[in-house]
């Protein structure tokens, strides 16, 4: 369905308006060079702005990163997988999670260049140690603005109440507390934007808000949209105008993926 999912998205973009796009990881699945280009040039073509972030999908050989990088050098704020952006006054960081290999390091790429179809068991990430210098230099630098990270794995595991023998979970940081502990003690520091997980859920633990947003050519096929006011960030699960996606994408029995009435819709409070 991507190709027609793509065409009523960018229909009800032009409607919509919005600012900006995060695309928070697995923009293509195929591992290999075309596919970045590929999927790069679909997201030109919804003529709206946008910050892309690397999932397992784009990140796991050695070109990976200098694919996405050359792909989308005009698109970036600087050349790095890693940056930080503002916008009327509210600040993003955008985090490069890396692979954990047997021997517990952190690195760039996946241990044995798995299939990322073939499932993810056993496989990790985490937040390497000059990511998390970096975030919380940047926390420091600007404290009256307002932060919101962005990590294509969640910090925190999907919620029991979404739990189910068909869940097929695809995990989360395995520093992942590390990550809440650090933006916890960081009174402007909002919560984390993610993805990876192919469901919706919105967990607060601390001070700290988790939204994951399940991926778009399966069901419930929505995105999030972040409403920005004088006090407070409300966030949704918003369709495509055309429900027949989501229709045609719905296996009977496993409609979970869309979360919660909680996990739809969050008010997080703000201070400027």
């Amino acid at each position: 369905m991507m190709p027609e999912v793509i065409d009523c998205l960018r229909k009800d973009l032009r409607e919509l308006q919005p600012d900006f796009i995060i695309v928070s990881g697995d923009l293509c699945s195929r591992p290999d060079r075309d596919a970045v280009y590929e999927a790069r040039s679909i997201l030109d073509t919804l003529g709206i702005p946008y910050y892309p972030c690397g999932g397992n999908h784009d990140f796991h050989g050695k070109d990976s990163r200098a694919w996405f990088l050359d792909a989308y050098r005009d698109r970036l704020p600087v050349q790095d997988t890693v940056y930080t952006f503002a916008w009327k006054g509210l600040r993003f960081c955008v985090l490069d999670p890396w692979w954990r290999w047997p021997d517990g390091s952190l690195m760039p790429v996946s241990p044995d260049h798995t299939d990322m179809d073939n499932g993810l068991e056993g496989l990790a990430w985490g937040i390497p140690p000059e990511q998390f210098s970096w975030l919380e230099s940047v926390l420091r630098s600007c404290p009256n603005e307002p932060v919101l990270a962005v990590s294509h794995y969640p910090a925190v595991r999907i919620p029991d109440r979404l739990r189910t023998d068909w869940l097929q979970d695809g995990g989360c940081l395995d520093n992942g507390d590390l990550l809440v502990d650090l933006l916890s003690i960081h009174p402007n520091a909002l919560g984390i934007i993610s993805g990876h997980v192919h469901l919706h859920f919105i967990e607060q633990v601390k001070s700290v808000w988790q939204i994951a947003t399940g991926a778009l050519p399966e069901y419930p096929v929505e995105y999030r949209l972040f409403e920005v006011h004088r006090d407070r960030i409300e966030i949704y699960a918003k369709g495509l105008s055309d429900p027949q996606f989501a229709n045609r994408s719905l296996i009977p029995g496993r409609d979970l993926t869309r979360g919660t009435e909680i996990d739809r819709h969050a008010v997080i409070p703000v201070r400027w």
